[in-house]
């Protein structure tokens, strides 16, 4: 069946209906969408309950919960996250209270983030505190911590200290725990200069020192201290934070060329700082559409500074498998958007240090690593030239209709890309409840996407009926259809810019992995500046004027 797509105008339409119709007829609604095939109009029933803000609703929507239909894990984390947005009442406090204390395994995490928010907001962070220094379970220790960094709540500074004289023996979990705080710290952004920041702080930069600390954890932690004292050098040794305290405290401030800031990977002028490196790249049909002259002299077609580049062609004179690779990278031949974003991409692998890690991984209709980067690889010439000869392995198809420049990949589902991303292991990838999943810390520490457009598709796609406010039309383009069809093929929730925020969100929870953001074309710079701000990255855009 030719692929369609509705036009529903999702939140006109359910906010039409909560304020136009009776609950009584919105109830019923529900019951015939939530029995639907497909997580689309499953979701669409629920949203349209959630948004009644009907007391009612509330232990039906709690019930789907407890016993969701496939794909479970996805259905618990989009009612999660739209019942407390349309319930967030202190009158709900105590029903959110009883209902996360129904659910206790870790992929249960996001619901108590969820609702400890409301918690905090009505109670204040009393419990939050205790529970953070309970023996309860990991990420629910972890999710109170995020919850007060979240609100911004002064109690961070004085329960930072006692964290820290009882943190987990196993290292991965110490991790949770330290980047959590960390990036709490960096929230007090107001107490900068001031004594209450003494304690806390040293605390965490002691803790930054000990062998046990991972490198990734360092480096995490690296990043929110950097953000903390708007310093441009994210060190990886407490020492070093010690003075920059000192030096904000007394009114001054410090900068040094000592530190992590010297191996940072680049990737179209954003410079990242991580040593596990996931490129989320589109490979959508919208990506074939010819470069403007403002457009090409725009891309920033040589290395960010001089040293990635001095290093590259150092390496180039040296070794003939990096002299290849370094020829490889054809600037003369970029006329469209996925020629450039593919010698983009190349010039950034050239500047990756040997002991750095990468992975490609695309996205159209599906999304998937690179055949040559399954895992994370090391940055090695051989690795690199692999990438190489699969990047100028991929050809545009035949034009068609709706597709004058030709065909790639399809659609644009960049929700399956990040999800991927923030699945792998290092070698491989993990199942359901990846942001709880403690080998996911092996992953990616630093992503950066490259897009030229909305999310239309995800990994949740299928056949269902036609409903009377369904229009057919071509996600890619944009152009609406014609036609009596009485079934449709719908993409899940994530499809749409709020759904994935919000999941992105849930998946960086824990991990903290920096999110870096670079847009073509008809990209939506809001949607890639909000994921940005999940990974305290940068967004920039290539569209020329």
């Amino acid at each position: 069946m030719r692929r369609t797509l509705t036009w529903t105008i999702l939140l006109a339409l359910i906010a039409g209906v909560a304020h136009a119709e009776s609950y009584e007829k919105i109830l019923k609604r529900y019951k015939v969408l939530v029995k639907r095939t497909t997580l689309r109009k499953r979701t669409l029933g629920r949203r349209m309950l959630a948004n009644t803000g009907d007391d009612r609703a509330l232990p039906i929507l709690m019930a789907d919960y407890a016993k969701p239909k496939k794909p479970k894990d996805q259905v618990r984390y989009v009612i999660a996250y739209m019942v407390t947005d349309s319930f967030a009442e202190e009158k709900h406090a105590s029903a959110f209270a009883q209902w996360r204390a129904k659910h206790k395994k870790p992929m249960d995490a996001w619901l108590w983030y969820r609702t400890l928010i409301l918690h905090h907001e009505t109670h204040g962070g009393d419990d939050l505190v205790a529970l953070a220094k309970s023996d309860k379970l990991l990420w629910f220790r972890a999710a109170a911590v995020e919850v007060l960094r979240f609100r911004l709540d002064p109690v961070l500074l004085t329960l930072i200290p006692a964290l820290c004289a009882k943190l987990p023996d196993k290292p991965v979990e110490r991790a949770v725990m330290l980047e959590s705080m960390a990036a709490g710290l960096a929230a007090m952004v107001e107490y900068r200069d001031k004594p209450e920041l003494t304690a806390p702080a040293t605390a965490l930069f002691k803790q930054m020192d000990r062998p046990t600390t991972t490198k990734r954890t360092k480096i995490v932690m690296g990043r929110y201290f950097a953000k903390l004292f708007k310093s441009r050098y994210v060190w990886t040794n407490g020492a070093r934070w010690m003075g920059e305290l000192r030096y904000a405290q007394s009114g001054g401030k410090v900068a040094s060329l000592d530190g992590y800031a010297k191996k940072k990977p680049t990737f179209a002028g954003i410079e990242a700082n991580g040593d596990r490196i996931c490129y989320v790249i589109d490979m959508s049909d919208s990506m074939l559409t010819p470069l403007k002259p403002a457009e090409l002299k725009k891309l920033p077609k040589g290395p960010v500074t001089g040293k990635p580049g001095q290093k590259a062609r150092a390496r180039a004179a040296k070794s003939d498998a990096w002299k290849k690779a370094f020829e490889n990278v054809k600037w003369k031949n970029v006329k469209n958007r996925f020629d450039a974003a593919r010698e983009l991409l190349k010039t950034s692998l050239l500047g990756l240090e040997e002991h750095q890690y990468f992975t490609v991984i695309w996205f159209g209709d599906k999304a998937a690593t690179l055949m040559s980067t399954k895992g994370l690889v090391k940055a090695t010439a051989g690795n690199v030239k692999k990438t190489f000869a699969e990047l100028d392995r991929i050809r545009p198809g035949a034009k068609k209709d709706g597709r004058p420049h030709g065909t790639l990949r399809g659609a644009t589902n960049l929700h399956g890309a990040l999800h991927r991303a923030f699945k792998l292991k290092g070698q491989g990838a993990v199942g359901a409840g990846e942001y709880v999943n403690l080998s996911t810390w092996k992953g990616c520490d630093a992503i950066f996407v490259l897009s030229d457009g909305d999310p239309t598709w995800d990994d949740w796609a299928g056949t269902d009926v036609r409903d009377p406010w369904d229009q057919v039309g071509d996600p890619e383009s944009g152009a609406r259809g014609q036609s009596d069809a009485t079934t449709l093929n719908f993409p899940g929730p994530y499809a749409q810019s709020g759904y994935l925020i919000s999941d992105v969100r849930r998946l960086n929870l824990y991990r903290k992995v920096e999110i870096h953001c670079v847009g073509m074309g008809e990209a939506n710079m809001s949607t890639l500046q909000r994921l940005a701000g999940i990974g305290i990255g940068q967004a920039i855009s290539l569209r020329g004027r």
